[in-house]
């Protein structure tokens, strides 16, 4: 595998977790990546993205209104916020006006399908449900394949859905420890 990230060219790939010891994950066609998004601090939200189209920064915020941020990483300012409601489904607003919606798939897996402002479905996330190392799916659709952001959107997906898993993973700890 060489260092350089590939361009998303291909329908179907996957998210993978190489150790379970670390907060990387990488993007994946055989031997191909085509993004990396890894957590710097342990028990912190702040994720960094890498993939060709830039690193981003993305950061967890609010409790009753749930929200994710994204920055480029190299200016820190605020380029997009996810807005998200009680299900773990969002809105995705660019301070360029762009609009994405992210819906989430039920409320026991963390499955997500991506559409632009119009409707059309860019992609779909299917998260395996694993205790120990996060993997899971992308299917791109050709809309998707032809859209210059669908490594950040990509991106943006599996941080909303590992988050919510951890979150899941840390309430139900809690709930068995008190119970």
């Amino acid at each position: 595998m060489s260092g350089e990230l590939g361009c998303i060219d291909v329908p179907s790939l996957r998210w993978e977790q190489p150790k379970w010891t670390q907060r990387l994950h990488r993007l994946v066609c055989g031997e191909t990546v085509y993004a990396t998004m890894e957590w710097p601090q342990a028990f912190r939200s702040t994720a960094v993205s890498n993939s060709r189209e830039g690193r981003y920064t993305f950061k967890r915020g609010g409790f009753l209104h749930p929200f994710i941020t994204v920055r480029r990483q190299e200016f820190e300012m605020e380029i997009a916020k996810l807005s998200l409601d009680w299900k773990g489904s969002g809105e995705l607003l660019f301070t360029n006006a762009q609009r994405f919606t992210f819906a989430r798939d039920g409320l026991v897996r963390f499955d997500y399908q991506v559409t632009d402002h119009r409707g059309a479905l860019l992609f779909s996330l299917k998260k395996e449900m694993s205790a120990i190392k996060h993997s899971g799916e992308v299917h791109i659709t050709p809309a998707g394949l032809d859209h210059r952001d669908i490594a950040l959107l990509v991106t943006i997906a599996w941080y909303l859905a590992v988050m919510v898993t951890e979150d899941a993973a840390a309430a139900s700890s809690a709930s068995v420890a008190s119970g």
